[in-house]
């Protein structure tokens, strides 16, 4: 095989992972919109049902059929699970709620910092030379120290391929 016929191979398998990749795409998502369509509607049907259950229940606290015992199961108020708060999620809501919490109720608001690097701006500091790397792919400041537990790779050539007209 000469580099021409390789150079081709590989265009010709990138254009089929990118077709196959497109295909695959299409029926997962059908597929997804076929699912949740099915489960909308049956959560309606069940709710449905379930509101009919509770009616024909009444006021009775347990009916006993054919099939079934049924009976009413209250929820357990000093139990947490028995409970869903819906908190706010508009930007405005959540400023006036925290505003509120942290005024009125502040043991119940947990702050959190979180450190986490900008990897971005840690590269444009190799790229200008403040930050080094060494043989072993060790970050290294400019004062000589090693970053702790931080490597660094660097991509391996590629080879760039452009189609003749």
């Amino acid at each position: 095989m000469n580099l021409e016929e390789i150079t081709k191979e590989i265009e010709n398998l990138r254009s089929l992972i990118g077709i196959k990749i497109s295909l695959y795409d299409d029926q997962i998502a059908r597929i997804t919109e076929t699912k949740l369509a099915f489960l909308n509607e049956i959560e309606k049907e069940l709710t449905a049902a379930l509101e009919i259950q509770k009616q024909l229940l009444g006021d009775m606290e347990s009916v006993e059929t054919e099939s079934f015992v049924i009976s009413k199961k209250y929820p357990n108020l000093k139990s947490k699970a028995s409970y869903k708060l819906s908190l706010p999620k508009s930007k405005e809501e959540k400023v006036r709620f925290e505003r509120y919490m942290k005024e009125e109720h502040p043991g119940l608001i947990k702050e959190e910092v979180i450190v986490k690097p900008i990897q971005n701006d840690i590269k444009q500091l190799l790229v200008d030379g403040v930050f080094h790397l060494t043989e072993e792919g060790l970050l290294i400041d400019d004062n000589g120290m090693a970053i702790p537990n931080t490597t660094v790779d660097v991509k391996s050539v590629e080879v760039k391929v452009k189609v003749k007209e």
